[in-house]
């Protein structure tokens, strides 16, 4: 497998199936005043786009300090889930998180963010993911070649299938 396998691709999928039990996590978990960090392994078709296989929930603590909400995962949780995808012939391609008001990729979500392939994305869902599933209101970035995050360009895809 290529060190970069994801940034030639311009299509994500991401089965609504796998989407709804992410959300449903993660208003579990918004109902408490919490964010969750949820995992999301997939593999790249034959097409060049990744689909979503699995989400993973790793060991995490959420801290609520005084300008808000911050995840922390162990390193040993990273590994733990980055060797599960690898045993299951994945990749971890994909985070997905909720917040309690916008969407939006903080600097907290930058600097700490659990998937950090290049081409792997990161979907922030508001609201502590009430209401259906809809992608139109998340915020999804992409990590580039230099690994910034930046918002999904246009070309390029995710979608709820």
């Amino acid at each position: 497998m290529s060190p970069a396998p994801l940034l030639n691709v311009a299509r994500y999928v991401l089965p609504h199936t796998l989407a709804e039990d992410c959300c449903e996590a993660l208003r579990a978990r918004g109902r408490e005043g919490d964010e969750l960090f949820i995992a999301l392994s997939g593999v790249v078709g034959e097409e060049g786009d990744v689909r979503f296989r699995r989400a993973l929930v790793p060991a995490q603590t959420c801290h609520h300090t005084p300008e808000g909400l911050l995840v922390t995962i162990p390193g040993e949780a990273i590994f733990r889930v980055s060797r599960d995808c690898h045993e299951h012939g994945e990749i971890l391609a994909g985070q997905i998180h909720a917040h309690p008001t916008d969407a939006y990729h903080s600097g907290a979500d930058d600097a700490l963010a659990l998937v950090r392939l290049p081409g792997s994305l990161s979907i922030v869902v508001p609201q502590f993911a009430s209401g259906p599933v809809r992608a139109r209101r998340w915020s999804v970035h992409r990590r580039d070649a230099e690994t910034r995050w930046r918002p999904l360009p246009r070309e390029m895809t995710l979608e709820v299938t």
